[in-house]
């Protein structure tokens, strides 16, 4: 069956920035306030399934939401790091 997108669409995919050598990756995100979305929740369970460690980057005044916050706790391969 041939895929049915115009040029304007693509299809649904969620990567990290970065895939570290082992079993790492990276994913950088420059905001005020972070929520749970469709990459987050992609990643993070892909990352258990491999057994990797997905480390959202973010800077130190960013606030996480309440359903963030509970998803992380629920996750062990996820670990939030703050730099300025």
């Amino acid at each position: 069956m041939k895929n049915q997108y115009t040029r304007w669409q693509t299809r649904r995919r969620s990567l990290p920035d970065q895939k570290k050598s082992g079993n790492g990756w990276i994913l950088g995100k420059s905001c005020l306030a972070l929520h749970l979305t469709y990459q987050i929740y992609n990643l993070a369970e892909e990352a258990e399934q491999q057994k990797a460690i997905l480390r959202l980057i973010v800077p130190r005044k960013c606030k996480l939401s309440l359903e963030l916050k509970d998803f992380l706790n629920e996750h062990k391969y996820v670990k939030v790091i703050r730099r300025d």
